[in-house]
């Protein structure tokens, strides 16, 4: 099964984190579960995490490529390198590896995001020695068949041919590539039609060859493992080469200057979906907590700015987020929500002016106060079994977190004081240069958008070619 990584579930991984806590709570620091780090012979990095309170084994491998590793006309490539890793090796065929992974209650599970690629497997440890198997066979020696990758493009491209039928998630796609332009965080997980149709069985070896090795990927093994299991790890992966991975140098961010509004035309739809954005942070920006606190406060949590005003005292909208996708480039800030075509006007200028006062007069001690109690109430929650802790370092490891960030959320978010919040507020949030992606029926919108800003039309068609 392959999905599309979900990147507001990934910053709740990557911000929340993962430990188990000393007691009942409090400002104190964190101690994570016991784990050991090991390399094997062929350079590939493995944390192994031991819990016994259940009879499961679990395998979590991060191989550090996803779509922004796709080639400018190649969208959709990273996508069906992980479709097709269960659909068949040099040993067996799609349907002996679903019969061998069925018979132990196990499934492969392919995430595909713009920086990484999760591959996650589990079953009862005593099928361990099968997993392991089953596992590594699907990783380091997938077929690739001509038959198999046809298909896999076939399902693709129908999927691509849905997205639209989902306005919320289409906006969602649609406005990364808007957001973006030519840098490869404008790259769709799926890809687009145009470059799907044209993928061919070479471009998938190429991409997997150039980066599902060893050196360019990690392992976490969780749960009830044997004592030989490095042993074991170096038997299934022995002859997993290494290769000096391809460096992907990201370009400038588009910078934006001033409003930019686009409407995305379908005639159709019975309500009108609105992101508003602009490029935000890396996962490594030192502010990068304190815009934590920010967010919670404009848009991050129920009771917040935008849902106060916009939902609550306006009507405009059932719902109203703002996030910090923090990458390994800079992520996108974004406000989502809808409403009704008739509402499209005051929906978008009541957000702005929501956030143009967030910036200008900045947050209060009580919302800083609120919004620190709700984020250190919901770190303990966010990753409460030893699975998740170990994706969760993989994934810090990744963006070079160290440890320290999760045994010292707790005492840093409590540390962070109103006036820093503030100060990271008027560094990194631009309510004067967004752009602003309405996707709805364009004579329903455009004479209440003209005054806000400059407009421009799209037909929904040209996204889904």
């Amino acid at each position: 099964m392959i999905r599309q990584t979900v990147m507001v579930l990934t910053f709740l991984v990557l911000t929340l984190g993962c430990a188990s806590m000393p007691g009942g709570g409090g400002s104190g620091s964190f101690k994570l579960r016991p784990f050991r780090e090991v390399t094997l012979k062929n350079g590939l990095k493995v944390l192994l995490v031991e819990d016994k309170s259940l009879p499961y084994f679990s395998m979590f491998m991060l191989v550090a490529a996803g779509s922004s590793n796709d080639g400018l006309t190649a969208s959709g490539t990273a996508f069906l390198v992980g479709d097709l890793l269960d659909k068949g090796t040099s040993k067996r065929s799609a349907m002996e590896l679903a019969d061998a992974m069925g018979q132990i209650g196990g499934e492969l599970s392919v995430d595909v995001g713009q920086d990484f690629t999760m591959i996650s497997a589990s079953t009862l440890a005593e099928h361990q020695a099968t997993l392991l198997q089953n596992f590594s066979e699907m990783v380091t020696e997938p077929a690739f068949s001509a038959n198999e990758v046809d298909r896999a493009k076939k399902q693709v491209i129908a999927q691509l041919q849905k997205t639209v039928d989902n306005p919320g998630n289409f906006a969602e796609v649609v406005f990364d590539s808007y957001l973006y332009g030519s840098h490869p965080y404008a790259r769709r997980v799926l890809g687009r039609k145009r470059d799907v149709t044209k993928l061919r069985k070479k471009d998938i070896i190429k991409y997997y060859l150039t980066h599902y090795r060893p050196n360019n990927a990690q392992l976490a093994i969780v749960g009830d493992f044997a004592p030989t299991i490095v042993e074991d790890l170096e038997t299934v992966f022995g002859k997993w080469t290494s290769r000096k991975p391809a460096e992907l140098t990201f370009p400038e961010v588009p910078s934006i200057s001033g409003l930019q509004i686009q409407v995305i035309d379908k005639q159709d739809l019975k309500q009108t979906e609105i992101r508003l954005g602009h490029p935000g942070i890396k996962r490594t920006e030192p502010d990068f907590l304190k815009l934590r606190v920010a967010n919670t406060i404009l848009g991050g949590a129920f009771h917040s700015r935008l849902v106060d005003e916009i939902r609550d005292r306006r009507g405009l909208t059932y719902s109203i987020n703002s996030s910090f996708d923090a990458r390994k480039d800079a992520g996108p800030f974004t406000v989502s929500t809808f409403t009704r075509h008739e509402k499209v006007g005051e929906t978008v200028s009541e957000t702005l002016r929501v956030m143009k006062e967030f910036w200008e007069k900045g947050v209060t001690d009580k919302e800083v106060a609120d919004a620190k109690a709700l984020l250190r109430g919901m770190f303990p929650r966010s990753l409460e079994t030893a699975e998740r802790l170990g994706e969760t370092m993989l994934i810090l490891r990744y963006y070079q977190i160290p440890d320290s960030y999760l045994t010292n959320y707790l005492r840093d978010i409590e540390k962070i004081k109103t006036a820093e919040v503030n100060e990271a507020i008027k560094k990194h949030l631009q309510p004067a240069n967004l752009k602003v992606l309405v996707f709805s029926p364009k004579d329903k919108v455009l004479s209440q958008l003209r005054p806000i800003g400059l407009v421009q039309v799209k037909n929904y068609s040209e996204y889904v070619q």
